[in-house]
């Protein structure tokens, strides 16, 4: 409920009644039955829900009011709810969760974790959030020597741990984002008209390029940044064209890509709903590609530093004073007045 805004705007309209013709919208209810005799028919019993006399609505019973949504309530529940994830991506539904967690009950609700893809579908992460009905009963799931769903050992988080976990990742990619950008316009700045070193004065990191095949011929650049930063990777460049199925990433610092493909599934990842090969790039086939990237960074820095000094000759002559033209010292003639 508390999840549900929808919800809690209904229940602010009318004394907390909810029309059945509402909550037949609600796929969960639905799905069980669409039948409205039905399902009032088996909450006659309930002593959280009440029906209206002309039984057209239900509300949650006065003597049972709903709990002030607030920060010491949030962290009430925070406390008896864990994350798990390790579920297969399809054919997972709320019924087999329900069927899963039911020896490690009583619980009060699973959240499948969804995210939408770029045609908008929603679609599951492998993860879920598990309330369960006291503290202790979720200290003694997370006590399980073992919880396995088929042949999956699954991971177990408390919520608040997972939680504060991922508010830290978000905080350390804001700063890395705005250090680099801080970094970039310092370096602006400070260049100036200084002449620029030579691309092979510096050498490539070794260890720091990342090639990867199978992608879509309609994924760009962006989809791959986006992907790879949820690897916390430090991206220096993107070598890519859109149409192709493969390319190459090349990482700040030396032996950079290692970490990054660590925390991938064995070089695996997803970029557009399509499952991508990753692997490091090492001895002749990284010599080849650091020696290709090389050769076109001094072509660039070269076509760079004759553009500028082709514009600094062009300044010099359009300064120059024009042969007529007065110095700035010399002491203008009074012109006669015309009569």
């Amino acid at each position: 409920m508390q999840r549900d805004k929808f919800l809690i705007e209904q229940t602010k309209l009318d004394e907390g009644w909810i029309p059945m013709t509402v909550m037949l919208n609600f796929k969960m209810l639905a799905s069980l039955s669409k039948n409205v005799d039905v399902i009032l028919k088996a909450l006659e019993t309930s002593d959280l829900i009440e029906i209206s006399e002309d039984k057209k609505k239900i509300r949650r019973s006065l003597k049972h009011p709903l709990p002030e949504f607030n920060e010491g309530y949030r962290k009430a529940q925070e406390a008896r709810t864990v994350y798990v994830k390790g579920f297969p991506l399809t054919d997972t539904t709320i019924d087999k969760l329900k069927a899963f967690f039911e020896p490690y009950k009583p619980f009060e609700t699973i959240v499948m974790r969804k995210y939408q893809d770029k045609d908008k579908v929603f679609k599951f992460k492998g993860s879920v959030f598990v309330q369960f009905e006291t503290v202790d009963v979720a200290d003694a799931f997370m006590k399980a020597e073992s919880v396995k769903y088929e042949d999956t050992e699954l991971l177990r988080k408390w919520a608040a741990d997972y939680n504060a976990g991922k508010a830290q990742e978000k905080e350390e990619r804001r700063k890395k984002k705005a250090d680099k950008t801080k970094k970039t316009t310092e370096q602006k700045e400070t260049e100036g008209d200084e002449e620029q070193p030579a691309a092979t004065d510096n050498k490539l990191p070794k260890g720091s390029i990342i090639f990867f095949s199978g992608v879509s011929k309609t994924c760009t650049r962006e989809d791959i940044k986006e992907c790879l930063d949820k690897f916390d990777a430090d991206i220096a460049y993107i070598d890519f064209q859109r149409g192709h199925t493969e390319g190459w990433v090349r990482l700040q610092g030396e032996n950079a890509a290692k970490p990054v493909l660590d925390k991938t599934d064995e070089g695996k990842v997803v970029i557009q709903d399509i499952e991508v090969t990753c692997k490091i790039l090492e001895g002749e086939e990284e010599d080849k590609y650091l020696a290709k990237v090389m050769e076109e960074m001094v072509a660039s820095k070269n076509k760079y530093n004759k553009a500028k000094r082709a514009g600094k000759k062009g300044r010099a002559r359009g300064a120059k004073k024009r042969g007529s033209s007065p110095s700035r010292d010399a002491v203008l003639a009074k012109k006669k007045a015309v009569e």
